[in-house]
């Protein structure tokens, strides 16, 4: 069950490092690329880091899931915006390109994730007959 939502988050992630890295290349030569790329790196190894923990998470009770899936979530969101303004004092990297890493990578691993739940589904129930089912 966790194979399929892991590759559904890496392969995009991974997929756009050539697109960051061109891109960054072509708006601001290596400095923008590196950070793009950083960027995009760092925010990948965050989520994946997080895909560890939310594991945990689920493994615990029902009752906690919904609130601990969006505590591990926003636990990266704000640290990965805190790392933005470390990074914008660092000299030769690039703040924005460095954000604009890290969303693209944030916005490629939500789509992967939602892509690869759409396509791993299972339903819970399926041989349950509902009242009223003509049957």
């Amino acid at each position: 069950m966790w194979r399929p939502l892991l590759a559904g988050g890496l392969v995009p992630c991974l997929g756009l490092a050539p697109v960051a890295g061109v891109v960054g290349w072509t708006m601001g030569g290596s400095p923008t690329a590196s950070s793009a790329l950083f960027g995009l790196g760092l925010a990948t190894l965050f989520f994946l880091v997080g895909f560890a923990c939310l594991r945990l998470v689920l493994a615990g009770p029902a009752s906690g899931q919904m609130a601990g899936a969006l505590g591990v979530f926003f636990v990266q969101v704000f640290l990965l915006l805190g790392l933005v303004d470390v990074i914008e004092a660092v000299p030769g990297l690039d703040g924005r390109a460095f954000a604009v890493g890290g969303l693209v990578a944030a916005l490629a691993w939500q789509a992967g994730q939602a892509w690869a739940v759409l396509r791993t589904r299972r339903l819970t129930y399926g041989d349950l007959e509902m009242p009223g089912d003509a049957s």
